[in-house]
């Protein structure tokens, strides 16, 4: 979910931030990062996770992916096609 928040797939995060927004221990994030690491999916260094297999994350989540992003895009909207240009923007 972090990724379809940014630009790319590198993604700026700590484990203590990770912890903190799943509700868990730090020391367990690091150990389910190194698990998906060792499948390949992801490349976790000091501060930052790069994405390197999109769909394999997916197939991990064994469906647990889809419905917070119905229920984010309901409540929310699709951000990326609602960024108004600055001649949009009141005020601007």
């Amino acid at each position: 979910m972090c990724g379809d928040r940014t630009v790319g797939h590198r993604l700026v995060i700590t484990h203590e931030f990770l912890a903190i927004m799943l509700g868990v221990r730090r020391p367990g994030v690091a150990v389910g990062l190194q698990l998906i690491e060792s499948y390949g999916y992801i490349r976790a260094r000091r501060g930052e996770i790069t994405i390197r297999d999109r769909d394999g994350l997916l197939k991990l989540a064994q469906g647990s992916y889809g419905p917070p992003e119905v229920q984010y895009r309901r409540l929310v909207g699709d951000l990326s096609s609602k960024t108004p240009s600055r001649q949009e923007r009141p005020g601007a």
